[in-house]
Order: structure tokens, then sequence, then C-alpha cells
């Protein structure tokens, strides 16, 4: 016989001596857990659970069990107790009745053969799931995790690595609470991929890993982030534009490229920005940040003459539909930005003129400006 002819002999073998402990322990559990359990402190009487029975076929069952029968006898006990638990009102009775017996079988998990890495990768998957409180021991058992050397740190990285990817894709598209969980859970993993990657020394592959779950998130800028850690700036550039693109109103991609700009002395390009940021949300203190970049760099008239007559027109000079050749500063916006054009703002007009000393014009767009709160039926 062939060493794997062998190894499948031994596992028929284990099965079969599996069969009646795992029986009779599942047959217990079921018993301790279809009662509805209450009680009423004030006249100490009511109906308790008694998880006692489950003694001695759990002695029996852990003295044969093996990883995989421990690992599918605690899903059991947790989906049992948690059903239990949901119609009991017994002051917390069967839940810590249940918790007792849960922390005999993860112990044995520790115990029994099996790599380090399977183990802890269904530790994580398993306490994720619990409700109540029933797996408490397995935290304590995850956090041992320092245990671990760089070759199980390996091992389990790529494990959670391949899980991930078999995994069905969630969206965040706000439908009800448990989509919402389902795609933290998706971050989640994500992060303890990283960690697991860190650990075992290849955080170089985090970027790549990253990549490849772009499809799975939808956004760029996680990518470009983590390139920006790993000192590939150009790189890093490219992707948050492109972040820009997958979506226009992100103001930290928007940052991140007016950082960029700024280090290469690009000081038109910064003006760019921020005169996007004005156009987007005009209000004094951004239109101060852009006039002074644009005093920095001899554009400020030049600006200060579009931007006003953007205000009184409604119509942005910043896209490239809509640019005109008096617009010196590049085209760094995106039509998608807005999905309406914008308002003629004849307030922060009269207020910028007000502040430059010309008091006629001032009055001149006040003026106008209850013309059009009339004509929209404003007092």
């Amino acid at each position: 016989m062939t060493d794997k002819q062998i190894q499948h002999t031994l596992e028929v073998y284990h099965r079969k001596a599996m069969r009646e402990p795992t029986k009779r322990l599942r047959a217990a559990i079921e018993q301790a857990s279809k009662k509805r359990c209450w009680y009423n402190g004030w006249k100490h009487e009511g109906q308790l659970a008694d998880y006692g029975i489950l003694h001695e076929p759990m002695r029996e069952f852990l003295s044969a069990a093996r990883f995989g029968d421990i690992c599918a006898m605690c899903e059991f006990l947790m989906a049992k107790a948690n059903a239990q638990i949901e119609k009991s009102d017994d002051e917390g009775d069967c839940a810590n009745q249940a918790r007792y017996w849960m922390e005999k079988l993860l112990k044995a998990i520790m115990k029994c053969d099996g790599n380090i890495a399977e183990k802890t990768a269904w530790l994580e998957d398993f306490q994720k799931h619990d409700r109540y409180f029933l797996a408490d021991y397995a935290k304590t058992m995850l956090n041992k995790r320092n245990a671990l050397s760089q070759e199980d740190w390996s091992r389990l990285a790529d494990m959670k690595i391949e899980k991930f990817k078999n995994s069905p894709k969630v969206e965040n598209d706000g439908r009800s609470d448990e989509d919402i969980l389902s795609w933290l859970d998706d971050k989640e993993a994500v992060e303890e991929i990283e960690a697991a990657l860190r650990n075992a020394g290849r955080s170089d592959e985090i970027v790549d890993f990253r990549k490849s779950i772009l499809e799975r998130f939808g956004t760029a800028e996680d990518i470009a982030e983590a390139l920006l850690a790993d000192g590939r700036a150009q790189e890093a550039e490219s992707w948050f534009a492109k972040a820009i693109e997958q979506d226009p109103t992100s103001t930290s991609a928007r940052a991140r490229l007016r950082e960029f700009a700024l280090a290469r002395g690009d000081m038109p390009t910064v003006a760019a920005y921020d005169a996007e940021s004005f156009f987007d949300n005009p209000t004094i203190e951004a239109y101060d940040q852009l006039m002074a970049i644009c005093t920095v760099i001899g554009l400020a008239d030049a600006v200060r003459a579009a931007s006003f007559r953007s205000l009184e027109s409604g119509i942005r000079p910043d896209f490239s539909e809509t640019k005109t050749d008096d617009w010196p500063l590049p085209i760094v916006a995106l039509r998608r930005h807005l999905v309406e054009a914008p308002d003629k703002n004849f307030r922060l007009l009269s207020e910028l003129s007000w502040r430059e000393h010309c008091p006629k014009e001032a009055l001149s767009f006040y003026k106008r400006e209850l013309e059009q709160r009339k004509k929209a039926g404003c007092k």
C-alpha cells in the first residue's frame, strides 16, 4: 500500500470509531438545549437547563476526537445553544453552562494534533459568529498568537487569501443591516490578511494583494495609500487619480493629489485644486486660500476676475467643457462633481466686494441677491 492509501484507510477507521461517540454527544446537546429556560429571581423558581448530562459523552468524545471532529462539535453546540438562549429568560444560566462546555472543546483543540496556523484561522472565524460570548476562551487563545513562527504566519496568510478569493463578493449597497455587516466582515478579513503578511515578513506582497481585491471593494484609494506607505509615490499618485475618477467626491484623494503637486513645486496645479474646492463649496475661507496661492504665482488678478464671473453667472471656469481662454489654471476638476449647475452666488460676491473696499459693487450684488430671493419666493 502507498502512503496515501494507508492514510485513507486510517481515516476510514477513525470515522467509524468516532461515529457513536459523536452521535451520543450530539444527542446530549440536543436534549440539554431543547428546554425553554426561565427563572424568577424574586420567587426563586423557574426551569433551568441541565448541561451536566454532557459529562460522560464529552469525555468519551474527546478521548479520540481530532481537530476536525472538535471543530464540527463546537459549531453544533454554538448553533443549539444560541437557539436556546434566544428563547430563554433565565438570567444567563443556560449561556453560562454552554460556555463551560464550549471552553472544554476549545481547550481540546489546542491539545490535539494539527497545524497551528489552521487552528488559528478556524478560531478567528469561529469567534466572529459568537453572539452570546460562548466562545470567550477563543479570544484568550488568539491572544497567544505571538507564539506563531514566521512560517506559521505565512501559512496562515496563504490560507486566508485562498479563502477570501473563493468567498462570494459582498456589495455595500445598504439594503439591510445584514448586508452592511457582511461587507464589514469582508473588510475585516482584508485587514487580518495584511496583518498576517506583515507578521510573516511578506509586507511587500500587501500592495499586490490590494490590487487583486480592487474589484471587490470598488475603490483604488486603498491601493494608493498602500503604495504611498511602501515609498512608491509615483505609482501612488496615478492610483489616487484613478480614485478620483471612481469617486469624484473623494476629498481625501484630492488632498493627496494636491500634496503631490505641492511637493514637486507645481504651484499652478496646487491653485487648481484650491479653485476646485472653492467652486465646489464657495466660501470666504476657500477664496482666501485660493488667492493666497495665486498671489504667489502672479495669477491673482486673472483668477479673481474669473471667479467673480463664475459666481455671477453660475458657470464654472475650471471644467474642460466650460473653460474659457482667460482661465489661467490647469483643469483638474471633473464634470461629475456636480449633478446640477451651481447657483449664482450674489451674497458671496457682495461680501467679497465689501472686503475689497468696493462699496458700489457690494451694494449692486446685494440688490441682485434680493431680487434673486424674491423670484424664488423667499423673504
